[in-house]
């Protein structure tokens, strides 16, 4: 497997598409995170995983897939373009189906269960690196409408959701696209029955504290 001379790499902003022709390109994820939508044949197109830092797109067009495919980018992001032919286009398509079964396993997480509970899984899938420990990291967000498609939720209620992250002292800040936080204090969050209703953030415990 080698990688083209040209481009080195494709930046994407929030919310750049890469285009059919884009997707005639095998690309890696080197940071960032995009959505993938597809559509169906006579269906409207829907939101189905999320691509983020290792993951290969464009395998579906390269394999002839039916589907209408969208990629978009939800924060800002970095590709690389792969090539690959015979024995390393083989090892190329196995880490593709690894890849693919983790990225379903997490969707089902992202999408059942209390919505505070799938707002923590996605924010701790988003937190960086230097956040992992107990100091707090600033972590670049999808925008509200993004994050209400990928957890199955209305956006107000995901907005109540980190209103009680907040009072909680979990969240430290919260702007459009960005949250401050510690993924130490958040893995240590309780989940409890209420998180989405304005009131009940003020006595709700924080596990560990």
């Amino acid at each position: 497997m080698t990688h083209d001379p040209y481009p080195t790499h494709r930046a994407l902003a929030p919310r750049d598409v890469l285009t059919a022709g884009d997707l005639k390109q095998l690309w890696r994820v080197a940071s960032g995170a995009l959505r993938m939508d597809s559509a169906p044949i006579g269906e409207p197109s829907r939101f189905v995983r999320l691509a983020l830092p290792g993951d290969i797109v464009g395998i579906e067009q390269w394999a002839g897939t039916g589907d209408r495919l969208s990629l978009r980018a939800l924060v800002a992001s970095h590709l690389t373009p792969l090539t690959a032919s015979g024995e390393p286009m083989m090892q190329l398509l196995m880490e593709t189906v690894v890849q693919a079964h983790q990225r379903c396993r997490e969707m089902v997480g992202l999408r059942t269960g209390p919505v505070a509970q799938r707002i923590k899984a996605l924010l701790l899938m988003f937190a960086p690196e230097q956040g992992q420990g107990r100091g707090i990291a600033d972590c670049e967000l999808p925008n509200l409408s993004d994050l209400s498609d990928i957890v199955d939720a209305a956006p107000e209620t995901v907005s109540r959701v980190f209103a009680s992250m907040r009072t909680l002292q979990v969240v430290q800040d919260r702007k459009p696209q960005r949250a401050s936080f510690s993924s130490e204090a958040l893995r240590r969050l309780e989940i409890v029955a209420g998180m989405t209703s304005p009131r009940a953030a003020h006595k709700m415990p924080c596990a560990g504290t």
